[in-house]
């Protein structure tokens, strides 16, 4: 069974996401925490990255996000997304990450 994450490791990997699938300079790592905005100042995600995110988040952890969930509060900041209650989703492999 997968050991659950707790929201430190989920906010590295998303993280790492931004910087290899969105091609965030890695030289802004250190400043990325978790209240940085994902929409707006330095990592400036527009609506098509932000879809691209959760597609890559979704593969990374194994899990599916419901639409109904796609709001602009969940994409607030690293925090905010790393910390979605996701339980009673639909999962892949009915393995839950939090």
């Amino acid at each position: 069974m997968q050991a659950k994450l707790c929201s430190e490791e989920i906010q590295e990997k998303i993280k790492h996401i931004l910087i290899s699938k969105f091609e965030i300079e890695s030289t802004i790592l250190p400043e990325i925490s978790s209240t940085t905005p994902l929409l707006e100042r330095s990592i400036s995600l527009g609506l098509i990255e932000a879809l691209a995110l959760v597609a890559a988040i979704e593969k990374e952890f194994n899990i599916e996000i419901d639409d109904d969930d796609l709001t602009l509060d969940l994409f607030k900041d690293i925090g905010n997304l790393a910390k979605k209650d996701l339980s009673g989703k639909r999962y892949k492999n009915g393995f839950c990450i939090f």
